[in-house]
This record gives C-alpha cells, structure tokens and sequence, in this order.
C-alpha cells in the first residue's frame, strides 16, 4: 500500500488492502467475473467522495481503484449518455456491417467502410476470433479525417504527504512536476472514409489504396528536443508494419525507426509510440482475445476546455464521469521480448474509444495504467462531422511500480477537419522532416 494514502474509514482500509496485495492478473480476473453483471445504472447520479469509494468497486478495476483513495476525491457522477456516430459512418456501417471477416492470421477482410462487426457477430464468435473482432472495430472507428491539436505532457513524481510541488495549470491535486514537454499532433485517415463513398470511401491522394492513415508529430519545447519530428504511415495491410520516420535535430538527419523502437519509452514517458490513447499500435502485433462486457467508469464529455486533475499524483480527472458499457479485449505482444505480458482494454460499446487499459507485465503483475479523458458536443442535438466524435482532452499513465505518471493534456481544441489532398503531401513529405511546420 503506498506509504502516503490517508484513509477516511476502516472500510476503506480494508478494501484498499484487498486489492493493492494482489494487482495481478488473477485478480482482475475474478473481479471481471463477480462485477460482470454490474449495471450501467447501477450508480445514483450524483457526487462521490472517498467515503463511498465501496460503491465504486464494480466499476473501477483492482489495481486502479485505490488511487481514489484520497480524503479530496471528488467525483461527479452524470447519467450515461448515448453517442452515436454521425450519420454518413452509421450509413456505411449499415451497408457493411459484417461484410468483413477476420483472416487466419487476425488480418482485417473485406473491409470497406463503417463499423466491421455488430455486437451480435462478436458475442457470437469464439473468443479469439471476437477479440480481433473487437480491436478492428477500434481501429476503423468513426474519427472523420482524423485530428489535429496541442498537448502539453508532464513528467509527475510523488511529493510527502499533502505537499505540492511544482504543478501545471489544470493540475489541483499533489505531485511534482519535473519536467514537461509540449507537441504538436496530426493524424490523417487515407481510407475507409465514410463520407466519400464517391471516391471508393478514399481520399483522392497517392497511396490511400495502401494506407490506413498518416501522423505527424512535433516536440515544440523544450529547448533541448524541440525540432524532433515523426512521420508515421500505418498500412492497410498490416503485415508490412508501420513505416516510422524520425528527425532529430542533435543529428540533422531523417532515420527510419524499427520495430522494436516501437516498444521503448516514448521520450522516457511510461508511454510507448503503441500506448497513444490506450493503444494506438497494430492489430497483429497481438494475439487477441475477448474477455467479456464491463461497465467502467470514464470521462467520456469532460466539462473543462484544459482538463482538470486532482489527487496524490494529480492524474485522477476532477470532472464530470459516466458508467460506460464495454467491451473488454486481452492484448498479448508476440514479440517475445516486449516488456508487456498482456494489455487488457476497456472498448466504449458506443464510440470505440479506449476508457482504460491495463498493462501487466511478463510475470502477470499490473504495473501500468492508462486513461483517457473526452469531449463531446452534449449541447448539440445533430452535430456536424467535425463536432460529432469523441474529442481527446487528456490521457494518463501511471507506473505502479516507481509510483511516478505522466499527464498528457490537450493544450487546444483537438480540431476534427476536412483536408485536401495538397496539405496531406505538404505535411507528411518526409522530405519536410528538416524543415519548419
């Protein structure tokens, strides 16, 4: 148990002892089978502090929910609401909708646009084949063009107990800060593009039979990385890889990142380039498996413009949460020298947008959480495309182990656009990598 945590109730002390002994596998396990059944409103609107964190057990997993174990929690719990795509993805998915099938190697075929499988199709497939089924789906949710935005990331060491050390804005809880890094984002999706069914749902640019989508990121600050650029290409056909290019200032060339460098610490984040989102890698990286529907807790339509946190390492949102329905996939690298044993992630039913994902290591022991936080247009009753999917205002990763996290917060509206074709050349030329955005 952490030597910090303040505990409000002697329930709670032995709730909290339970879970924090064994945050293994195991137990995730058999809280997934005695919670599965957990309802969507099985939790009264309203406010939650740390003396009704009991209520919150079957829907926070072991390993994660003592970290609302701390006397300042606050909670506010609204009804769950639906989020349904934007009408030119829900009429590609009903033309398509379980037209693909999934290949012997867990490839993705036949696919054209929409959403690949229905709920009924992967609850009636065998686990395997379902988990592929789920991580597609994930894959070829509706994201428009794709997004573009600011982020600020934070380096977060523990402080003594109820000190504050140095925090950025929108960070209320404790911690300090060490170090922080700022970026800029752009993804760009090539193909299945629902609203182009005129142009065989791509958009009309070089390569977009061959690729899924294209990234651009840029450190901006500070001084000592600022200029570093990637240029990510992820295929349509997955078993040629991503093809990854960096530039990097200090060298003053372009190099082509390998697989294996996919795995490491971004930037010595606790993230790796496939942790993005809770996860953001390649689908046959893994061997897939489906392990059920959960009900979790999340932050899908958060309140603030900079997303706010509290807590003893300040990552916990100070926001506005929902019971989200989920579908729950186990991730198990092939590679057999990844860090990771298994990745388990919590899929939004709705939206396809990873709420959680848990990372256990090689000897099955949680080490690593990941969450996200969003933003959706609640106040428009049709929104356009552009304002019609869930908008990324935060992520979160906490180590276990080192008891250290990394907060990564969306410094400007994360910005859903329609591009053209000459912007998609002119920011993704890898030969631009030496020059200025």
């Amino acid at each position: 148990m952490r030597a910090t945590m303040r505990s409000t109730l002697p329930v709670l002390l032995v709730l909290i002892a339970a879970t924090t002994q064994a945050a293994d596998f195991a137990t995730f396990s058999r809280w997934l089978d005695e919670h599965a059944d957990a309802p969507s409103d099985g939790l009264a609107a309203g406010a939650y502090d740390a003396s009704r964190l009991a209520e919150l057990t079957p829907y926070l997993p072991p390993g994660y929910l003592e970290e609302f174990n701390f006397p300042e929690l606050a909670l506010e719990l609204t009804p769950t609401r639906h989020y349904a795509p934007h009408a030119l993805y829900t009429q590609a998915t009903e033309r398509f909708i379980d037209q693909a099938s999934i290949g012997a190697g867990g490839e993705l075929l036949a696919y054209t646009a929409g959403r690949p499988f229905s709920l009924r199709a992967i609850t009636a497939a065998p686990a395997e084949q379902a988990g592929y089924m789920v991580a597609w789906n994930h894959i070829q949710r509706w994201q428009y063009y794709g997004y573009h935005n600011h982020a600020v990331v934070s380096f977060i060491k523990p402080t003594a107990d109820g000190v504050r050390g140095t925090l950025l804005e929108g960070m209320q809880g404790e911690g300090h800060v060490d170090r922080s890094v700022t970026m800029f984002y752009h993804r760009v999706y090539l193909s299945g593009l629902a609203m182009l069914p005129d142009s065989d749902y791509r958009m009309p640019v070089d390569g977009a039979d061959k690729l899924l989508f294209k990234e651009y990121l840029e450190l901006l600050s500070p001084f000592d990385i600022a200029g570093l650029k990637l240029v990510i290409e992820r295929p349509l056909d997955q078993t040629l890889g991503d093809q990854v290019n960096s530039y990097l200032p200090s060298e003053r060339r372009v190099r082509r990142l390998s697989a294996k460098e996919r795995a490491d610490r971004w930037i010595g984040t606790h993230w790796t380039l496939d942790d993005f989102e809770g996860y953001s890698g390649l689908v046959l990286d893994n061997t897939w498996r489906y392990l059920g529907r959960k009900v979790v807790l999340h932050v899908p339509s958060s309140k603030h413009k900079l997303a706010q946190m509290h807590g003893p390492l300040s990552i916990i949102p100070l926001d506005r949460w929902q019971l989200r329905p989920c579908l729950v996939v186990e991730a198990v690298p092939k590679w057999d020298g990844h860090a990771y044993g298994r990745r388990v992630l919590f899929v939004d039913e709705e939206t396809g947008s990873i709420t959680l994902a848990l990372i256990f290591d090689r000897n099955d022991h949680l080490f690593k959480v990941i969450a996200t936080v969003y933003e959706f247009s609640d106040d428009l009753e049709a929104p356009p495309p552009e304002l019609s999917t869930p908008r990324w205002r935060a992520s979160t990763v906490l180590n276990l182990e080192q008891r250290t996290a990394n907060l990564a917060q969306s410094s400007s509206e994360a910005e859903f656009e329609a591009v053209d074709a000459s912007y998609v050349k002119q920011l993704f030329s890898v030969s631009n990598l030496t020059s200025g955005r």
